[in-house]
């Protein structure tokens, strides 16, 4: 069991310029390792203030030579928006850049708007993406290879540069949907998902249907590895515990407003509309590990023992979020959160490991 840092980057506000929010996230994800974070995640996204960030192999780039142990995780590279040809060694670029610490996870992806800018359909990018899968388990690595699917050809291709982790990076799958649970199940990659800022017992019942579809396609489902991401952030002060989770509540709100199918957007700054049923950042606070120490640590073992996570992602900043008090926080999960955890479920290492026959 281990945790990792979710960096959307989001812009919120256009006063918060790009090269700024890029400093700030180095800075994160260099207090997170001191801190023992295990994972740094960088996601894709384009167009649109829901996140900066275009690619994030280049993040990973730009982070490997300013940190030393923690591992860079994509969360996620949308693969059908790449060339195979240009993907497979970009992907294995990397992984030298960071010294073997690379995590390729992948995802389909779900804003319509922006696939469409690629030529691609939301349907045909889910296909797509289970051909991507199949072609990067088996292609990186390679010195040389080809692959003939529906929707990828890439014809008998030499590469010259091979990943540093060998035979090649761990692959991680991203989505709620079944969709993902069986491109995870088929490939015995282990799955990211969501909870939405849900408690925990939605992550729950979405890992009884993950260990369904292992067992669908013929594998022991015990040997899911099941990661989660979750809205996280240590305060005593309950007035800040409550602008993050304000913050959090942004993020839904943009988040839930590309999942409608557009291809169309009037703006590229997305407007902040509530929804029927949302939560309420008091909802947030009490449904995620977000409060003083104590309170963070009680609600990170509930998850832990009831979930079975393998892995925890913690958005530890979100849309405005003060860059200082985002620090404090992740200094503070350190110091006091983990051990605390520890001191009620043991040294991580050691938690839910996958119990496959």
């Amino acid at each position: 069991m281990e945790f990792g840092i979710f960096n959307l980057m989001n812009r919120r506000h256009q006063s918060q310029d790009p090269a700024t929010m890029i400093r700030q996230t180095v800075a994160q994800v260099q207090a997170a390792e001191r801190a023992g974070f295990a994972v740094a995640w960088f996601t894709e996204h384009h167009f649109t203030n829901y996140s900066i960030t275009p690619s994030p192999l280049m993040m990973v780039g730009h982070v490997a030579p300013q940190t030393t142990t923690i591992k860079l995780g994509t969360a996620v590279v949308l693969p059908a928006l790449y060339q195979p040809a240009r993907l497979l060694g970009e992907v294995a670029f990397a992984d030298n850049l960071t010294g073997g610490r690379l995590i390729l996870g992948l995802g389909a992806g779900y804003q319509a708007y922006e696939l469409a800018r690629f030529g691609m359909k939301l349907d045909e990018a889910r296909a797509v993406t289970d051909e991507w899968t199949e072609l990067l388990a088996n292609g990186l690595g390679q010195e040389a290879f080809e692959y003939q699917g529906k929707y990828i050809q890439l014809p008998h291709t030499r590469f010259t540069t091979l990943p540093m982790q060998r035979p090649r990076p761990e692959i991680w799958i991203a989505g709620n949907s079944r969709d993902s649970q069986r491109r995870a199940a088929r490939g015995g990659h282990p799955l990211f998902v969501t909870g939405f800022g849900q408690d925990s017992a939605a992550l729950a019942s979405i890992r009884v249907e993950a260990q369904a579809a292992l067992t669908e396609e013929g594998r022991d489902p015990g040997s899911l590895r099941f990661a989660t991401l979750r809205y996280c952030f240590v305060t005593d002060d309950d007035q800040e515990a409550l602008a993050f989770a304000e913050n959090a509540r942004f993020q839904l709100r943009l988040s839930g407003y590309l999942r409608q199918g557009q291809t169309e957007l009037n703006d590229a700054w997305l407007p902040e509309e509530g929804y029927d049923g949302e939560m309420s950042p008091a909802d947030i606070v009490a449904w995620n590990p977000i409060g003083d120490a104590q309170t963070v640590a009680e609600k990170l073992i509930e998850e832990i023992q009831s979930v079975g996570a393998n892995h925890i992602a913690l958005y530890m900043t979100i849309g405005a979020t003060d860059h200082a008090r985002v620090l404090r926080s992740i200094e503070r999960f350190g110091a006091e959160v983990i051990p605390l955890i520890e001191r009620e479920v043991g040294p991580l290492s050691g938690v839910n490991l996958p119990t496959a026959k």
